[in-house]
């Protein structure tokens, strides 16, 4: 459904668990082709195991009408800037989960941890790449500009108790401490998305062979830029017709 400025929508995307090697060694800060230890890469091994099973990422956004979204939030001439030509704006919260965080706590190998809390990390990145992805494909014909988060970009850290506020965290198993301006599972990630007809810098999508993204029919069900799980009962479908 197209979006107007009159919609406003808050939802619960539930994401699939994108992580792979390459992503968790890019997060470790480990070179590309570069050896890895045998016993760093059983670590990593299990942590890629353990997302397939455990990793439960999601993300709630709100989106709607950019005026009535920014009023919600308090003076910020950057947030005025940034705002000033999307029509539309999504505010976004997505996590690794509650239970990858339990996960992490119940290991006492600090190596095995580390490894654990770098991928949680990763897929709660994620989760804003995702949020993205789906946006353009809902919104085809829309920009999507480029995304800021408060404490970030210039954009005062004060800023995200007014974007909690506007959404209902907690059915995502997220929790928010106003005092400190933290949430928690700590592997939590919070963003600003316009998008609109006109945009004052659009930022591209990440790759992915479709044109429109897909993913219920994309016939890759590999494919690390998916935003759905793979359904091939919708591909069989749609091969049968034609």
């Amino acid at each position: 459904m197209p979006h107007t400025n009159k919609e406003t929508l808050i939802e619960v995307l539930e994401l699939s668990s994108i992580l792979n090697e390459e992503k968790l060694l890019i997060s470790m800060g480990v070179p590309k082709g570069k050896p890895v230890k045998k016993r760093l890469y059983r670590h990593i091994s299990e942590a890629l195991d353990a997302a397939a099973k455990y990793a439960k990422p999601k993300l709630i956004w709100k989106i709607g009408p950019t005026d009535s979204i920014r009023n919600e939030f308090g003076p910020s001439r950057r947030l005025d800037r940034y705002l000033k030509s999307p029509e539309s704006t999504a505010l976004v919260a997505g996590t690794a989960g509650p239970e990858w965080e339990k996960l992490i706590h119940s290991n006492e190998d600090p190596m095995k941890a580390y490894v654990l809390n770098v991928a949680a990390t990763a897929l709660a990145r994620d989760t804003h790449s995702q949020a993205r992805r789906e946006l353009a494909h809902r919104y085809p014909n829309l920009s999507i500009s480029e995304s800021i988060s408060p404490g970030t970009a210039a954009l005062p850290l004060k800023l995200q108790a007014d974007l909690i506020r506007q959404l209902p965290i907690e059915k995502i198993g997220l929790r928010f401490d106003v005092e400190n301006l933290f949430m928690q599972p700590l592997a939590s990630i919070t963003a600003i998305i316009g998008f609109g007809a006109k945009v004052e810098r659009s930022a591209p999508i990440e790759d992915c062979d479709e044109s429109r993204p897909r993913c219920p029919r994309c016939p890759d069900s590999k494919c690390t830029l998916r935003v759905m799980p793979f359904q091939p009962e919708i591909l069989k479908d749609k091969l049968q017709l034609h």
